[in-house]
């Protein structure tokens, strides 16, 4: 298995993440990120998981478009968290921000990170291949680990999504 699509898909994240938070330093989102950025009432564990698999789906369409919606969404779902972390930081403090993310996002982040690596998996073969650092474009391995890191991406969502659903929800009621 080889680590490039990985480390790739870290890097746009935690790039994204950091023109966030820098972003939220000069730019009001407020109105985009308040105490209760939840649409429907009472979420559960499908209203998450189907969001977020959305959001994976187009991570693992980087597949076709030799990475490009990979590395645009990968770089987005890092800015709006940071920017989100940073503004209600301000309006709740730090704690109560990390309290509300931490419990499901140590599965979720991981999980689009993941995501983000099989959209990266494929191009990142076709660029070997046409490098001439290895003989066939697409083998059976490299589709065997390109549907393991979508099944991967898929379980971490899913655990992200009850974690959100049944445990930051309540403490969010708490706050």
């Amino acid at each position: 298995m080889n680590n490039r699509p990985f480390l790739i898909s870290v890097f746009f994240f935690l790039l994204g993440l950091i023109f966030g938070v820098f972003s939220a330093l000069f730019n009001d989102y407020s109105a985009y990120f308040g105490f209760d950025p939840f649409d429907n009432s009472n979420p559960g564990v499908l209203f998450f998981f189907k969001h977020n698999i959305k959001v994976a789906f187009l991570l693992w369409c980087g597949a076709v478009t030799l990475g490009v919606i990979t590395l645009v969404n990968l770089f987005s779902n890092g800015f709006i968290l940071g920017s989100a972390v940073r503004t209600t930081s301000t309006q709740i403090g730090v704690f109560r921000t990390l309290l509300l993310v931490l419990p499901h996002g140590i599965f979720e982040i991981p999980g689009l990170i993941i995501a983000g690596s099989a959209g990266f998996k494929i191009p990142y073969e076709l660029l070997r291949f046409a490098l001439g650092k290895k003989e066939e474009m697409i083998t059976e391995e490299d589709a065997k680990e390109f549907f393991k890191l979508v099944g991967v991406s898929i379980a971490l969502i899913l655990i992200a999504a009850i974690i959100e659903s049944k445990i930051t929800l309540k403490l969010a009621e708490k706050l």
